[in-house]
């Protein structure tokens, strides 16, 4: 009787393709949310997804308007102008995004038959957690759960920025960007 040798690569592979084909053989199992989750998701959607109109519509817009400056007058040595504005182009958004957004707020949360809108708003959230997640940890939080998602992102706080003039426009940015992030992520 003669032993052959035979390379640990080759002893590797072959064990490799066992295991693999042996969970070739399991079925995907389906993942069943308990009712209060669902609760929490729906609630969350319905208190979330509003926020989406004026977004929508700064979105939307092919110039941004904003609060202009001047510097102080050289005579009075104070601010004489009673009114400024700034007029800018700004980046367009993806087409597919504003029509992402359209269908969402069109979306009835916890309607079964929609399961794409389910889906965006699942991607969505799970960005806006992200998120929600960093600002509440700076507060002192431990964890941060679709609740307090839900409270971060609706609270115009001192978490948007010290000026309370800034603190709608940052957070509709932030929900730009999440919902841009998720909708690709989503194609």
């Amino acid at each position: 009787m003669s032993l052959r040798l035979v390379s640990p690569t080759v002893l590797v592979l072959v064990a490799a393709g066992t295991i693999a084909a042996g969970q070739g053989s399991q079925q995907p199992r389906t993942v069943e949310l308990d009712a209060a989750t669902i609760a929490a998701r729906t609630e969350a959607a319905r208190q979330l997804i509003p926020l989406l109109e004026p977004v929508k519509e700064k979105a939307s817009a092919r110039y941004d308007t904003g609060k202009g400056t001047v510097p102080d007058s050289p005579f009075a040595g104070t601010q004489t102008t009673a009114v400024a504005i700034t007029i800018g182009k700004k980046k367009p958004v993806e087409p597919r995004v504003i029509q992402a957004m359209d269908r969402l707020l069109e979306w009835e949360p916890g309607d079964r038959a929609s399961a794409e809108d389910a889906a965006l708003f699942d991607a969505w959230l799970a960005q806006l957690s992200r998120r929600a997640s960093s600002i509440a940890t700076k507060r002192g939080a431990v964890s941060c759960d679709t609740g307090c998602v839900v409270q971060t992102i609706t609270a115009l706080d001192e978490a948007w920025g010290k000026d309370e003039r800034q603190r709608e426009a940052n957070r509709d940015e932030m929900l730009l960007d999440t919902f841009t992030e998720a909708v690709r992520a989503r194609k």
